[in-house]
């Protein structure tokens, strides 16, 4: 699963990443210990309305998926991860897969291992900023107003990482970004493909035993990634 992560990249070196046309307003500070319902930057590649090239965009949205009908934004605090297994034929997450598919930007993502009644976070990261593969929905507010959210997808984890949890957050290979953010690629391929290489892409990735203080949503600075000096 992927409860909490991290996102301290400046938004310029997001927008030269990702390749970004245009950014959104609201987006959040760095964060290095975000919980879901927090605000979070995505990157979106909406299909265009005419004749125009498709823009890709950076924008900020609530961490927990909510649907157009949706009756109550609290339906987003339950669905932060959508199993990638299923996710194309879950009512929850279905037409997001067809047509509504993000790149949800990472420094990296926190994992905590279960022994008995132990449990010890583990800080799981790249030496750069990687994607999450990730939905997207829009729904009208009481007020009138747009609430953009998202749904991290997550997979069976593999190699190093499944001797920490038995699930992780699907990480999107570089040269695949662009396929997943084109709405008009067929969605349920593009999940089999990411899902395919996630394997290989997550191989290059380290982890390290953390501070448990990451378990706590007060707690935000840069040092809850340093290694912990316990382990």
């Amino acid at each position: 699963m992927c409860g909490r992560y991290v996102m301290a990249t400046p938004t310029s070196d997001l927008v030269a990443l990702f390749e970004v046309d245009e950014v959104g307003d609201g987006l959040p500070e760095p964060n290095w210990n975000i919980p879901p319902t927090e605000t979070v930057p995505i990157v979106v590649e909406p299909a265009p309305r005419d004749e125009s090239p498709p823009a890709r965009r950076l924008e900020a949205a609530r961490w927990g998926l909510v649907p157009a009908w949706a009756d109550d934004v609290s339906v987003g605090q339950r669905a932060f991860n959508a199993r990638a297994e299923s996710a194309a034929s879950k009512p929850m997450f279905r037409d997001a897969v067809r047509e509504r598919r993000a790149l949800v930007p990472a420094d990296g993502w926190f994992e905590w291992h279960r022994e008995g009644d132990a449990k010890t976070p583990h800080y799981v990261h790249g030496d750069a900023p990687i994607s999450f593969a990730g939905l997207y929905a829009w729904w009208k507010q009481p007020d009138g107003s747009w609430l953009l959210s998202t749904a991290i997808l997550t997979t069976a984890a593999t190699g190093a990482l499944a001797d920490i949890h038995e699930r992780m957050p699907l990480v999107v290979a570089p040269e695949m970004r662009d396929a997943w953010l084109d709405p008009t690629e067929d969605g349920e391929a593009a999940l089999e493909a990411v899902v395919a290489e996630a394997p290989e892409v997550v191989a290059s990735l380290g982890s390290h035993v953390v501070d448990r203080r990451v378990g706590n949503v007060r707690e935000t600075g840069p040092d809850l990634i340093a290694a912990s000096v316990t382990q």
